[in-house]
């Protein structure tokens, strides 16, 4: 029975065992609520911006001619276990925000990419870890902040299925 308990410990968010994250229910609500128009971004980010570099990259190779044949996020938003945003008078310059957040995401996405005719697919995405989100320089027009950061601290945990010729080593 201790086993099971201190097994289920570990799927605990990071603001049960550590009292400078706080729990943040309100923000998975909103992320819920975007989560379609987040899909429509990222899809068009990776095929507009990131396509056209992925075969910049390929264009000495022999496998050219990629692309992104389909891009579905799921139903699935991430969530936030906790985020703890850092003082401005301790841990941060003046001129920016920093907030580290535990993401968790079990997705039910579907990414679909062509090489050279021959498909492959990441399915059910799982990413889990520490992001961290820093927000800078504080300007004092809209939209308040110059840039943002967004990036692991950590590498973070992951796993998904494959399909299509990248199945092949189910075989």
């Amino acid at each position: 029975e201790k086993e099971v308990i201190l097994a289920r410990v570990q799927d605990l968010p990071a603001w049960v065992f550590f009292p400078d994250f706080e729990r943040v229910e309100w923000l998975n609500r909103v992320v819920d609520q975007l989560w379609p128009s987040i899909g429509y971004f990222i899809t068009h980010l990776l095929t507009i911006q990131v396509e056209p570099l992925i075969k910049k990259s390929l264009d000495g190779l022999t496998l050219k001619d990629f692309k992104f044949k389909r891009v579905l996020l799921g139903n699935i938003p991430p969530r936030i276990g906790g985020i703890k945003c850092y003082d401005k008078n301790t841990s941060t310059a003046k001129n920016e925000i920093i907030m580290d957040l535990e993401l968790t995401w079990a997705g039910d996405c579907d990414i679909q990419v062509s090489i050279k005719g021959v498909k492959a697919s990441i399915l059910d995405l799982y990413i889990y870890g520490q992001l961290r989100v820093v927000l800078k320089p504080l300007i004092h027009n809209l939209p308040l902040v110059g840039g943002i950061q967004v990036y692991f601290l950590n590498n973070p945990n992951v796993d998904f299925e494959v399909g299509g010729l990248a199945n092949v080593t189910d075989i």
